[in-house]
């Protein structure tokens, strides 16, 4: 699959060089631009994957231009290497941008790729699990134009799906019959390969002993179901544009 990306980085850098002949090698076509001052602005405003490659002289304004633009637009950000002499709050900022970040060369090629297809344009894949069929048909509603929604109405059957056909996040109905939301997430849980997969209950209260109930099992967040619509899609659409991934 086509993948529109572009290159921040100096390509005489020897390290840089070799990266984008390995991103080439796995299939990537990218526009590569010289990281000067206003680099961001040669950059669509449409979502896409952004690589920067940093280093040591860079001013650090490329890479709050390209979190302003990652806002504005939803582009997927990748950040490569170091910046040199940062003060405490621009650390800060790096520590808090949502974004996949390889702090060294060389960069782990089938990783990169697998990240980058994990944060891919196209659609995300939800599976949203509810008994209640109507809020099933309502999510779907709300969802099916920005998301790829997948339905399940009863716990039993969230790990063989999972085997069938992988998804980016669960919405999960916290209070189920036969098997509730806290018995579905420990089962994700207990599976290796599913252990990191992102999980948000749905519930109807938001009373201090649901919410604190809810939290207390780690899941990444909660949506109530009484949450008008824009509320909801606006919360799984921040969801996505707020992960942020670091490797070594």
């Amino acid at each position: 699959m086509k993948k529109e990306v572009y290159v921040l980085g100096n390509e005489s850098r020897l390290v840089v060089k070799n990266f984008l002949q390995d991103l080439r090698k796995a299939g990537c076509e990218p526009t590569v631009l010289l990281p000067g001052a206003y680099a961001i602005k040669e950059i669509p405003d449409k979502p896409l994957h952004l690589i920067i490659c940093m280093e040591e002289l860079m001013e650090f304004r490329i890479i709050e231009d390209a979190a302003a633009k990652k806002q504005k637009t939803g582009l997927s950000l990748y950040l490569i290497g170091n910046i040199g002499n940062l003060s405490l709050e621009d650390e800060k900022f790096l520590k808090q941008l949502p974004c996949v970040r390889f702090q060294s060369y060389p960069v782990d090629m089938p990783l990169f790729m697998k990240m980058m297809e994990k944060n891919d344009p196209d659609k995300p894949r939800i599976l949203v699990v509810d008994d209640e069929p109507i809020f099933l048909r309502s999510v779907k509603s709300w969802l099916g134009e920005e998301f790829d929604v997948s339905l399940l109405n009863s716990g039993e059957e969230v790990m063989e799906f999972l085997d069938m056909r992988p998804v980016d996040l669960i919405l999960l109905d916290y209070k189920m019959p036969k098997m509730d939301g806290f018995d579905v997430l420990r089962r994700i849980r207990d599976d290796m390969e599913f252990q990191k997969l992102p999980v948000i209950f749905l519930t109807a209260s938001n009373d201090k002993d649901t919410v604190m109930g809810i939290m207390h099992l780690e899941p990444s967040g909660y949506i109530l179901k009484t949450m008008p619509p824009e509320d909801i899609k606006k919360s799984v659409r921040d969801f996505f544009r707020n992960q942020s991934f670091m490797f070594p």
